[in-house]
């Protein structure tokens, strides 16, 4: 009677893929819950100080509405943008406490000439207390005009005040032109200033004053940092005692700020160098009252004087993901996760590496297939950064903004550049470092694939955890879906053909790379870039610099790992009595292409191990 016999070698390496991955599945799930149970609380926190406060919002008030009725077009390069200076330091108690700093700075297509003005009211201690906002406006106004101008006008009435009463550290006050970019203003202060090592706190704030507004939100987030638990438990606390709310945005899009880089505001070019920095700014409607003011406005005196008179600021805990309340996660944390979900990759890497009966020569050439598919992405990012630079593709120098503009309009030159150039070096690269008739045994070729394939995810996912573990977000469907795309296929049986198809490396394969890309068009269609010119706004994203070197060759070693993942045949096991060859790795054939195969004898059972 004859009967399914099983090689040992199929046996193996489907019992150690499932061990293997029940095994990465119970690690990161214990290891997350031990993460989210142990959320950690801020070591301490600053006191909140009460006393008198000296908030003249009647004068805040009108110097709003005077600014914005004498320089009502202050966008970037205007003349208003210039001219309101001026009117900036005439409302200051001492004008020649007021340092301009005047700097040319890249966004986007264009050079743009901006201006800081500095204020500084030094101290006893060498800390010091960066308080800033902007003055500019935008070229399209969403709000109401009065909102731009809040802002300076509550920085002006800060300075009166802690310029007549005593502090203890040195506070900056700093008035920017890049509210609609952000960050511009306050990363040129920290390169350029003397007093930039001491800054310990930044605290900076827009359109506020709002009569109506029961919360603020906050800026909390950076490429790669977080806004420390003490400072946000400080300020919502200073924000409660004023009637208001602290809304912190969720920890998913936290992650998504952090996994994408799509993080904006003032507070990324402190948090950008371990400062804690947080943004506070009111999207709602309306226009700021003198009532609105005084409440709001209040609240930010406190805020200052609770970071003046209070401790020392406590040191950065390496802050993560961030609650409402001040607890927070911890980059530690969230690296072990990050390093656990590698694991899958790896292990099918290792599994097939040891089944595997390959040579070195072998194996250079199935590296050398790799390298064919990777060149030319390569060159693809390097192409885009040589256009950056010579002025086809925006750069940006700190933040790429999502609005409508050169960051998210694309170019049809540029486009048709990388297209024509990249296809030609694709096919140059295949047709001189690809190979297409491999020299070892079918079995053996689909192993060292496969090798090959894991062995470029991995270098992939390890460059993208060396930049930041949460750009591992999302890539994580290929990292756990692929391992499962590419082990031994179980025999077809009558009725199945269904689950063969569905279960074979294509569709599970093409999963694990659409699934990051639908990622980032769901989250880049929230911050209003939108479907279509997602794939633009990633350029510009890249060349700008927002994912570094590792993330861009990541990607190339990711996509091509894909590219030879692909071209691994699922593997059927032939039954033994049917073969005279004795040798393990040729019991494994392709499967017989579904046109060339004799229909079943359906008087007979099939040949299954369950049968």
């Amino acid at each position: 009677m004859p009967l399914t016999i099983r090689r040992r070698l199929v046996d193996r390496v489907r019992q150690w893929r499932k061990i293997a991955y029940a095994a990465c599945v119970v690690l990161v799930v214990v290891a997350g819950a031990a993460v989210f149970l142990s959320i950690s609380s801020p070591a301490s926190s600053v006191e909140v100080v009460s006393g008198p406060i000296f908030f003249d919002s009647d004068q805040a008030f009108r110097w709003a509405t005077a600014m914005n009725q004498i320089y009502d077009e202050r966008t970037l390069g205007s003349e208003d943008a210039a001219g309101v200076i001026d009117w900036f330091v005439e409302k200051l108690p001492e004008p020649d406490l007021a340092k301009i700093d005047e700097f040319e700075a890249r966004i986007g297509d264009r050079a743009v000439t901006l201006r800081n003005v500095a204020v500084v009211l030094q101290g006893t201690s060498r800390e010091a207390v960066l308080i800033a906002a902007p003055r500019d406006m935008p070229t399209v106004v969403k709000v109401e005009p009065l909102a731009y101008a809040s802002g300076t006008a509550m920085l002006l009435e800060l300075i009166q005040v802690f310029s007549a009463r005593p502090h203890q550290k040195t506070l900056i006050f700093l008035s920017t032109e890049d509210g609609t970019t952000g960050g511009l203003g306050i990363d040129r202060f920290l390169d350029t200033s003397p007093l930039a090592d001491n800054v310990s706190t930044i605290l900076s704030f827009q359109e506020l004053g709002r009569e109506r507004t029961k919360a603020l939100t906050a800026g909390v987030t950076a490429s790669q940092n977080t806004t420390p638990g003490w400072y946000v438990r400080l300020v919502g606390q200073v924000l409660g005692g004023a009637g208001l709310l602290l809304d912190v945005p969720g920890l998913l899009s936290q992650a998504a700020d952090h996994a994408l880089s799509l993080s904006r505001g003032d507070q990324v070019a402190g948090l950008s160098r371990g400062i804690a920095s947080l943004q506070l700014t009111d999207k709602g409607s309306g226009n700021p009252t003198a009532t609105g003011l005084a409440k709001q406005g209040a609240a930010m005196e406190r805020l200052v004087l609770s970071l003046d008179t209070g401790a020392e600021a406590p040191p950065d805990p390496g802050t993560a993901l961030l609650l409402r309340s001040g607890r927070y996660l911890t980059n530690r944390a969230i690296t072990m996760l990050a390093v656990l979900m590698v694991l899958p990759s790896l292990a099918a890497l290792l599994i097939w590496l040891f089944s595997s009966q390959i040579n070195a020569r072998a194996a250079l050439r199935h590296l050398r297939n790799l390298a064919s598919f990777a060149i030319p992405l390569a060159f693809l990012f390097l192409l885009s950064y040589l256009l950056a630079r010579a002025g086809l593709i925006p750069l940006y120098r700190f933040q790429v903004p999502t609005a409508d503009g050169p960051g998210t309009e694309p170019r049809l030159a540029p486009t048709l550049i990388l297209v024509l150039l990249g296809g030609a070096a694709f096919v140059l690269s295949r047709r001189f470092l690809g190979y297409f008739r491999p020299k070892e045994s079918k079995a053996a070729t689909e192993m060292a694939r496969l090798c090959a394939g894991f062995l470029g995810l991995l270098a992939g996912l390890i460059l993208i955890l060396s930049r930041s573990p949460f750009l591992a977000l999302p890539c994580l469907t290929a990292a756990w879906a692929w391992p499962l795309a590419t082990c031994f296929a179980e025999p077809v049986y009558t009725g199945a053909f269904w689950r063969h198809r569905l279960t074979s490396n294509a569709p599970v394969l093409l999963l694990g790379l659409v699934a990051p890309v639908a990622l980032y068009l769901y989250v880049a269609e929230g911050y209003g870039v939108g479907w279509l010119k997602a794939w633009w706004f990633l350029i510009v994203q890249t060349v700008s610099g927002a994912y570094g070197v590792r993330g861009p060759l990541a990607m190339v070693f990711i996509a091509a790992a894909f590219a030879v993942l692909l071209g691994a045949k699922r593997m059927r096991v032939v039954p033994i009595e049917t073969l005279e060859i004795t040798d393990e790795l040729s019991l494994l054939e392709p499967p017989v292409p579904r046109s060339r195969r004799k229909p079943r004898d359906t008087s007979r059972p099939p040949l299954s191990p369950w049968g």
